[in-house]
């Protein structure tokens, strides 16, 4: 009795299972029909409630990374992939997951990521044509993307160069400009000096021309007043001259004064007997 009751509690776990299992893979059907129909999001929902049911249904998991993908939510997509590939022992289910992570990284121009991912779907699947390719197509951007910021680097740097160049070229025709400038300048201020030197030769020269014409004046003054000074010591020697000078009548008068005057001393000099001398008048007429 016992027994039978548990075979029957065994067949109706059994049942479930089967029905649950059907359920899943049912569910994760219909999201594959809405994912070929490009309805993502609608297939995403289906197959997150067939894992609710069934965490270990990594077909449902794989599914969701491709139409999470599809969405452009690739960080979301990797984590898929990354849960397949570390968990699956199905080696064709794992090598598509490392595929499809290398397709997600493509996308998103990460093409060492992308080259590694299709190294290891290689390794669990070395057969796979469709891989094989897509790890060529990676390695030949990445040569390409490589060279391109070589030639770029080269490029910066010939810029660079000739912007230092351009600058050194710059700096030097302000130099020789500056240098021009202060030459021009200094000439200048040369010229400027060699004009006040000249005025100021000139001003000592018309200093000197002017003492000396001053001088000559001085002289010529001087002249002028002693000759003036002698003129007027002659007039007036001629004046005194002129004054001493007597006429012929005041000079005979005087004689004739003089006479008497020496008749009276000789008389006067007989009378006390007293001898006096002559007194000699010299003429100046």
């Amino acid at each position: 009795m016992k027994r039978s009751n548990y075979l029957f509690l065994l067949s109706v776990l059994t049942f479930s299972l089967a029905l649950s299992a059907q359920t899943e893979r049912k569910i994760t059907r219909t999201g594959n029909t809405q994912y070929e129909s490009g309805k993502f999001v609608d297939a995403e929902i289906n197959y997150k409630k067939a894992i609710e049911q069934n965490a270990n249904l990594l077909e449902a998991q794989f599914n969701l990374g491709d139409a999470l993908a599809k969405q452009d939510r690739f960080e979301e997509a990797l984590a898929a992939f990354d849960l397949v590939s570390s968990t699956s022992d199905d080696k064709e289910l794992k090598a598509n997951a490392f595929h499809n992570k290398g397709n997600v990284q493509l996308q998103q121009q990460d093409l060492e990521g992308a080259i590694e991912s299709y190294k290891e779907a290689l390794r669990t699947n070395p057969k796979d044509p469709q891989t094989r390719y897509n790890y060529a197509y990676a390695k030949k951007q990445l040569e390409q993307q490589q060279e391109q910021e070589q030639e770029q680097e080269q490029n910066q740097d010939q810029d660079q160069d000739q912007d230092q160049d351009q600058q050194e070229k710059e700096n030097s025709d302000d130099k020789d400009n500056q240098n021009k400038e202060d030459a021009e300048n200094g000439e200048q201020d040369d010229s400027e000096q060699d004009q006040q030197d000249q005025q100021d030769q000139k001003d000592q020269q018309d200093q000197g021309d002017t003492k000396e014409d001053e001088t000559q004046e001085n002289d010529q003054n001087s002249g002028e007043t002693d000759g003036e000074e002698k003129k007027d010591d002659q007039e007036e020697k001629q004046g005194e001259a002129k004054e001493n000078k007597l006429s012929p009548e005041e000079a005979q008068r005087l004689l004739e004064a003089l006479k008497q005057e020496e008749n009276k001393v000789q008389a006067k000099m007989k009378k006390h007997k007293i001898k006096g001398s002559k007194v000699k008048i010299e003429k100046d007429w």
